[in-house]
């Protein structure tokens, strides 16, 4: 049955939405789970208000106070863990045993966001001979949160905790295809007793971001989610804004050698097929020597690979991979698949729809090295890409060739390799012998060219939250023991 929804969150009242109505489907069966309303111009603007009026009193509240509100939304998601991971998984799709990692990740989200902004955010003091030099660092005021679909709590909320820390207010746009756990999502800030205005939730699609990205009265944009739609809110928010852009990627991954043939594989497999595939970080270039390792590495993979259990959410025992997001992911995917088959490529694992849903596809895995057209796009979804290789300058030329940086790793026992990969490749995320999927909350997390605009978030985030003052101090002025040149006074 679907749950219709509480409307926006605006000045710490759910509050009916009067725009277009729109819905989400479990995309295990297509049924509808929530109904809703897009959020009208107007609405956006009183949220906005009450947004600013909540800033003033916010921003000026001592920062262990605001740690507190902070501890306490997280002893709400302890409470709320199951409900929310069951929420995760029928709205988006993940097997329940990855989406209580993610609320997982929401919960330890704590500790490095507080220590970071401790650690970057202390007031600098340096004397001089003419004053003292004073850095301080300020909350911009209003930013809006504009969040993916795939991680609809982890990654807003990584930009959500550590802009309140610093203290600005925050407007919550989701993706339209996560409004009912983002919903959820916001009930929890509400029980966690913050004051009204400081988070506020709007609700519907690229049209509401597109207002809060032109809004006079928005202070930052923190983005996370598609090149295309990076690239609209790059062009379109004005320079006054400070924007921090996190986006997708066309990942590679270089397996060169690996005693431990078995770890290297489950290694790949997380790296391309975990989330099934909707991760931004997912490998989608598998580069390998073209000898008798790689052969025998890629037969391995290939069939681990078959065995891979793809099924819904809810059964018993739990699937490896749940459906995609959307039916057109689906689509583009195997349209992808075929357009490459056509130009040379040899499928090694065919991805094949599912009869269970119009959203399940199974991993696919294409040799694409004969293939001159081979696109640089992110295809979402489990789709790996095979490139052979004679040598590990070819490797790592394929690895570069690419307009995105978000991630890129390398499995090898040689750290010499490891070395000059680490010193070659240009992304944001760089792995060893480890998933690629993986990351620290205690390091950044963002990528470069295409995949961002170089403000890292996780660890990096309290940067983009705040904006630095330097001042020249002195208690009364004085006269310098010698005037200059010319100058009578």
């Amino acid at each position: 049955m679907a749950t219709v929804s509480k409307g926006n969150f605006i000045a710490g009242r759910w509050i009916k939405g009067k725009g277009r109505s729109f819905s989400s489907e479990n995309p295990s069966n297509n049924q509808i789970i929530w109904t809703g309303n897009c959020s009208t111009p107007q609405e956006i603007d009183v949220a906005i208000v009450a947004a600013h009026e909540a800033f003033a009193s916010w921003s000026k509240l001592d920062v262990e106070k605001r740690i507190s509100y902070l501890q306490s939304f997280v002893d709400v998601l302890k409470v709320r863990k199951a409900d929310l991971a069951t929420k995760i998984s029928i709205e988006i799709g993940k097997p329940q045993w990855e989406a209580l990692t993610e609320i997982g990740a929401m919960i330890g989200k704590i500790d490095p966001t507080i220590q970071a902004y401790r650690e970057r955010n202390i007031v600098k003091t340096r004397q001089q001979p003419n004053g003292t030099s004073i850095t301080r660092f300020r909350p911009h005021g209003i930013v809006a949160v504009i969040g993916p679909f795939n991680f609809p709590g982890h990654m807003p909320n990584g930009h959500i905790m550590p802009a309140l820390l610093a203290g600005n207010s925050v407007i919550l746009k989701p993706s339209e295809y996560a409004p009912a756990f983002t919903e959820q999502m916001i009930d929890c800030w509400n029980n966690a007793g913050l004051p009204p205005g400081v988070i506020s939730l709007l609700q519907g699609d690229g049209t509401v971001g597109q207002y809060l990205c032109k809004h006079d009265d928005i202070n930052g944009i923190f983005f996370t989610g598609s090149r295309h739609v990076g690239e609209a809110i790059r062009t379109t928010t004005s320079v006054e804004k400070i924007v921090a852009l996190e986006m997708g990627g066309n990942s590679p991954l270089i397996v060169w050698d690996a005693s431990n043939i078995n770890a290297a594989v489950f290694a790949t497999i997380q790296s391309a097929f975990i989330t099934s595939g909707q991760r931004c970080s997912s490998a989608r270039r598998l580069i390998i020597p073209n000898n008798n390792f790689g052969e025998t590495f890629i037969s391995k993979l290939v069939e681990s690979c078959r065995q891979i259990h793809v099924g819904r959410p809810d059964e018993e025992p739990e699937p490896y991979m749940g459906p995609l997001r959307l039916p057109a992911f689906v689509d583009r995917l195997l349209s992808e698949q075929e357009r490459l088959i056509s130009n040379g490529a040899q499928s090694l694992l065919k991805a094949e729809p599912l009869e269970i849903g119009p959203s399940f596809v199974t991993p696919g895995i294409i040799d694409v090295t004969q293939v001159n057209q081979r696109n640089d796009e992110e295809i979402i979804g489990p789709l790996l890409r095979v490139i052979r290789v004679d040598d590990f300058e070819s490797a790592l030329v394929e690895a570069n060739s690419t307009k995105y940086g978000l991630a890129a790793g390398i499995f090898t026992e040689d750290a010499t390799l490891y070395n000059r990969f680490q010193d070659t490749i240009k992304a944001g995320i760089i792995n060893w012998n480890q998933q690629l999927t993986g990351a620290s909350g205690w390091a950044p997390f963002g990528g470069i060219k295409q995949s961002g605009n170089y403000r890292p978030s996780a660890y990096f985030a309290t940067d983009y939250c705040v904006y630095s003052t330097a001042s020249m101090e002195m208690e009364q002025l004085s006269l310098p023991d010698k005037l200059p040149s010319g100058l009578i006074l």
